[in-house]
């Protein structure tokens, strides 16, 4: 209740200074910096596929700035907010669709096709007017697992990386301790396509319906994706490795590899963040291997 009253009285004092200050006071709306939109963008890749992406830019950029970019797998659509965000904030930022969704060419193949796409949008995002020529990667979840990949390339303009929530696939991704969980399924069909699945992702009773009638079935787990409807995606490629084979081992990051990453690294997680195990595992990794010089920052 004294809450409720100190608002009100707040508020009145605020409209108070204002009508004190004059009708002009009152008139002007807080000034919103403009933004600038560069739509169907297509960045060349060295096997000749394109990428498609949305480029947002101050609206009065005179110099070439730094550019954060992301490289996702959910399409560009929802990624609108922070676009105009860092765009307000001195930044262009670059949404680029993953290689076979969204605007993209290709066939979407998830994390094995991140490194060397990424490498490539770096060094295109370098060459461009708006571009100073310092890159950096931002994002969380599989946008953090594809910019440890991407940075392991070592793409001479990518001058940081910020991932959050990192899934690592020796350690949390596809499943832990060596036990797949039901939900690779959900993910993949929610990456299905070329367009954004986020009704189906989100479907709570169709996807807690299929996973019970797996279970009181005692169906195998090979027969997952048969069972909702999905046999478009990975997974039965992915089941042939159940183990870390010289299939993941493509995306691991090697010692050797570590040792030359020389660029500051701000990576996040969190107490329920489901890719805890791997964002501390990609940490102690750049920790065990990294130079003195790149662990200092």
């Amino acid at each position: 209740m004294r809450l409720a009253c100190l608002s009100r009285l707040l508020a009145v004092s605020l409209l108070l200074i204002a009508q004190a200050q004059g009708s002009d006071a009152e008139a002007k709306p807080p000034t919103v910096p403009a933004v600038d939109l560069i739509l169907g963008v297509e960045i060349p890749m060295r096997d000749g596929v394109h990428l498609g992406a949305t480029v947002y830019r101050p609206h009065d950029q005179r110099d070439p700035l730094p550019v954060l970019f992301e490289m996702h797998s959910y399409i560009s659509a929802p990624w609108e907010e922070p676009g105009f965000y860092f765009a307000r904030h001195g930044y262009v930022f670059v949404v680029v669709d993953s290689r076979g969704r969204g605007n993209s060419e290709g066939k979407f193949n998830p994390f094995f096709q991140d490194p060397p796409d990424g490498y490539d949008t770096i060094e295109w995002l370098a060459k461009q007017p708006w571009s100073n020529g310092k890159i950096a990667m931002w994002g969380g979840s599989y946008f953090g697992s594809n910019q440890w990949l991407t940075l392991r390339e070592l793409p001479p303009h990518l001058v940081t990386i910020t991932p959050a929530a990192a899934a690592h696939p020796r350690v949390d991704f596809t499943g832990r301790d060596n036990i797949l969980s039901s939900t690779i399924m959900q993910w993949l069909t929610f990456v299905s396509g070329r367009t954004g699945n986020n009704g189906l992702f989100f479907a709570t009773p169709f996807w807690t319906e299929k996973f019970t009638e797996m279970y009181r079935q005692h169906l195998p787990y090979r027969n997952l994706d048969t069972l909702v409807g999905n046999t478009t995606t990975v997974f039965q490629e992915w089941l042939q490795h159940p183990v870390f084979d010289a299939y993941w081992k493509r995306l691991e990051i090697s010692p050797q590899q570590y040792k030359q990453i020389d660029v500051p690294i701000l990576t996040i997680t969190a107490a329920y963040d489901d890719n805890q195990r791997g964002a501390l595992a990609y940490y102690k990794e750049h920790l065990r291997y990294g130079s003195e010089e790149a662990k200092a920052e």
